[in-house]
């Protein structure tokens, strides 16, 4: 089975339609994004606000590309949110979850013959102010030592942005979820995170900062050592593959995967074969640059 993964789409407005097309030039039999689907650069942002902006984007550029796709190749798609983009427009691709595409955040698809695909999107606290995926790591351990995170921010329901702060002695945390995502698991698996495992090639900023998440790390091990995840990928921090010079680490017997993303730049994703073997048994990386 061969798929495209990307992530982090959101990058460049052209990343969308250019992802697309090299899902059918490699010719892939799946495509997998995990998060952040729309452009930091909206035309409507200025006049009505970027919560209502974002959803102009989904429901009249992101959703006819995806709809157009799929009647020249019918493939499975397999995408959500992730941390930059507001959870109220959510709504608008839930009208098309299982039509044009499967939704991944706390969701379990069959993806083959004894495989299945995990998603999760939420990310630890970061500077920026939307705090719809943000939620605290760990209990005892909110976010990585040393990060510069805010917060202050807001969310998005029901139309609207509303003033929030993130609760850093809540036990609402990515480790709690993912011992409840844990109890989906019934055979083996690829999990997609948007955010990285801490503390690998994966999650580094250009200054040096580890920035994933430490509770992702663990639940990766763990699920690891049972034989049951074959591999994990990931985006969020754009710059880590340029930063660390690699976009995979293994932890336990799983690799695990970042790409990256070259905001303004070539197009990053990567092209991977899932073998009878259940694992990544060829893995082929493109940067291709985006003519215009």
């Amino acid at each position: 089975m061969r798929i495209l993964f990307t992530s982090d789409i959101h990058a460049n407005n052209a990343y969308l339609f250019f992802m697309l097309s090299m899902a059918a030039k490699e010719k892939a039999d799946a495509v997998i994004i995990a998060g952040d689907i729309i452009p930091h650069s909206l035309p409507h942002a200025e006049s009505v606000g970027i919560l209502q902006a974002q959803g102009i984007y989904i429901r009249h550029t992101f959703i006819p590309a995806v709809r157009d796709f799929r009647r020249k190749r019918d493939i499975p798609i397999y995408l959500d949110l992730g941390n930059d983009d507001f959870i109220d427009n959510r709504k608008f691709l839930e009208e098309y979850d299982g039509e044009l595409f499967h939704l991944l955040h706390w969701r379990k698809h069959p993806l083959a013959d004894g495989v299945d695909i995990i998603g999760y999107m939420n990310v630890p606290p970061t500077p920026f102010g939307r705090k719809d995926f943000e939620k605290p790591d760990m209990s005892g351990q909110p976010y990585a030592p040393g990060n510069l995170v805010s917060l202050n921010g807001c969310v998005s329901k029901n139309g609207m942005l509303k003033e929030a702060v993130i609760d850093l002695t809540s036990d609402d945390t990515i480790e709690n979820d993912l011992a409840q995502l844990s109890e989906m698991i019934e055979k083996p698996f690829l999990f997609i995170s948007h955010s990285p495992p801490y503390q690998t090639p994966l999650d580094v900023l250009y200054d040096g900062t580890h920035v994933g998440s430490l509770a992702i790390k663990q639940f990766i091990r763990e699920w690891s050592e049972k034989g049951q995840l074959i591999a994990s990928f990931h985006g969020h921090i754009h710059e880590s593959p340029k930063r660390s010079g690699s976009i995979r680490t293994k932890i336990g017997d799983s690799i695990c995967f970042n790409p990256g993303q070259d905001d303004g730049g070539d197009f990053r994703y990567m092209i991977f074969e899932l073998g009878d073997s259940r694992t990544p048994s060829d893995i082929l990386v493109f940067y291709e640059p985006y003519w215009g």
